[in-house]
């Protein structure tokens, strides 16, 4: 599990994903595929794994087709189930006041109505937005960087640096396409799913995991000694 690259508690923080790392289902996803008004979302959601489009342009789109009302939407989001080490990462993380956030390509409204379903909705959260109107979600992203290599609705590397203590290393931790440009600029890295895949094709180092309990044991295996006492 390469524990020795692990920076001690007083040099880490922490950034995460949320869609398919912090909860289990990826949520906008999910969202498209049972409220789109047609099928047309899936050559969307093609190009933009190709890598043909952005985030953006892939998340405009799809918006532009989904129709639900606000009571199909809150029993939709109040539906999703958390990855179940999310817990015992966020207490260890605490014990050794480590500095996280979330940095997500999701929306913001729908991951806060989720982590406080579970009481923990004061976390620190960054990504994208949308307005209802009516059946009609209205997309924005407050944290476009119009310099973002990715075409990315949500620039996780720029979040990344504006929250950043410079004199901690990041450790980052997620599973898809949008986490790749902050995981490359990452100290270290917990990756699965298309992340693992991606940086294993560009021989870039990280720790493989399947759950959120691994990276918790990890951790905790790295930092319950002498010297991460702090």
């Amino acid at each position: 599990m390469f524990q020795s690259s692990l920076p001690l508690p007083l040099h880490a923080q922490v950034w995460i994903d949320f869609d398919g790392t912090i909860s289990r289902e990826d949520v906008l996803d999910e969202l498209v595929s049972r409220f789109a008004c047609n099928d047309s979302w899936k050559l969307i959601e093609e190009r933009w794994r190709a890598g043909l489009i952005g985030s953006e342009e892939c998340l405009r789109s799809e918006f532009s087709l989904v129709r639900v009302k606000a009571a199909e939407l809150t029993a939709f989001l109040d539906q999703i189930h958390l990855d179940p080490g999310f817990e015992s990462l966020l207490q260890i993380l605490e014990q050794y006041n480590v500095p996280v956030a979330i940095l997500s390509d999701g929306i913001e409204t729908f991951i806060r109505r989720i982590l406080t379903r579970h009481g923990l909705g004061h976390l620190t959260i960054r990504a994208n937005r949308a307005r209802q109107h009516r059946d009609r979600l209205h997309f924005s992203c407050p944290h476009r960087n119009a310099q973002c290599a990715s075409a990315a609705a949500h620039c996780k590397c720029n979040s990344a640096n504006l929250l950043a203590q410079t004199h901690r290393r990041s450790i980052y931790i997620g599973d898809g396409r949008s986490d790749l440009c902050p995981a490359r600029q990452a100290d270290v890295v917990f990756a699965k799913g298309a992340l693992a895949k991606a940086l294993s094709t560009e021989h870039v180092p990280y720790i493989p995991y399947s759950s959120l309990t691994e990276v918790t044991m990890a951790l905790s295996n790295a930092w319950m000694t002498k010297a991460a006492v702090v």
